[in-house]
């Protein structure tokens, strides 16, 4: 991945933009660069540009144009971008437990809580 010390920078997939704004708060107070997608296609346009950069993606499952499935099975399918990711799957239960397959680091269930999503993050960081 990068250094020891730096920081991995947040990329947030979700179609919700009340969530991504409140996610981007939290976020930035708490020292993470935060890069911001609607859809999955979004997501897999800003990991090519910058395929080394040092990632965690908070994923959504539901969305328009491509889900969470569809990153996580581009992901599988482009190791030399997935070395520098983690993926955390944000969604409701039952949602969680259909994608209970996918390559994944950790899970959110929706509504999660700020400690809970810092607590996630902590172990990547």
């Amino acid at each position: 991945m990068s250094s020891a010390g730096t920081r991995p920078t947040i990329l947030i997939v979700d179609d919700e933009l009340s969530l991504r704004d409140m996610l981007t708060s939290v976020l930035q107070l708490e020292g993470y660069s935060v890069e911001l997608a609607t859809n999955g296609q979004e997501a897999i346009d800003i990991l090519q540009r910058s395929p080394a950069t040092r990632r965690i993606v908070l994923l959504d499952l539901v969305m328009p144009i491509l889900d969470g499935w569809g990153v996580v099975r581009w992901l599988v399918e482009h190791p030399e971008v997935k070395a520098n990711v983690k993926v955390i799957l944000m969604s409701a239960n039952e949602r969680l437990r259909q994608a209970s397959d996918l390559e994944h680091d950790a899970e959110l269930e929706k509504p999660f809580g700020v400690d809970n999503l810092l607590l996630v993050l902590g172990r990547f960081s």
